[in-house]
């Protein structure tokens, strides 16, 4: 039944466009996509998935935004002063480039680098940003989630994820363990 709607909806959001360019253009709500029952068993099992880029050659990026790894970021950049005192967890962004460095950002001032997500949200690639005082919101990523072109398409008419439209607070949530639960349910109509 809602088969037709996602894809229509992801139809109209796989642009061929750079998403830095759409940032202002949207209506405040991110991109998620959010694992069904189908990939238990998978990597991707009870997933959340902010989307990042979309489409073009280029295929579709992602960052899991649900998944704290046990290492904590003074124990991942112990030479990075700024985060000797933090008690926040790198988070596990996805299968690929899990030694690369990814950070979502909240800030008002953005700097040289720095991708517009949407609203006042950034994506900066690389740990570099991580020494640089950060007033605001912020979440590190080790790897991203990818699918090469038409792949994800693939997917979701499969009936493997369910694409929603969400204030990107849920981004910053400090409880990410139930946040599947939350977003499956409400989707389905079972409000919490």
């Amino acid at each position: 039944m809602f088969r037709p709607l996602l894809f229509t909806l992801l139809s109209l959001l796989l642009v061929d466009q750079a998403w830095a360019d759409k940032a202002d253009e949207t209506d405040g709500k991110s991109v998620f996509l959010v694992a069904t029952d189908q990939l238990k068993g998978t990597g991707f099992e009870r997933t959340v998935v902010l989307m990042v880029h979309f489409g073009g050659r280029g295929g579709t990026t992602g960052l899991t935004i649900n998944r704290p790894s046990k290492m904590l970021l003074k124990e991942a950049f112990p030479k990075i002063t700024r985060l000797r005192d933090s008690d926040d967890a790198l988070y596990l962004g996805g299968p690929v480039g899990s030694q690369s460095v990814f950070v979502l950002l909240r800030t008002e001032q953005p700097k040289e680098g720095m991708m517009p997500l949407i609203k006042d949200i950034y994506f900066v690639p690389g740990h570099q940003i991580l020494a640089q005082p950060i007033e605001g919101d912020s979440r590190v990523f080790a790897g991203y989630t990818g699918w090469a072109q038409g792949q994800l398409q693939a997917e979701i008419e499969r009936g493997d994820w369910r694409v929603i439209r969400r204030d990107p607070d849920i981004i910053f949530d400090r409880d990410t363990v139930d946040l599947w639960q939350q977003l499956s349910k409400r989707w389905s109509g079972n409000w919490i």
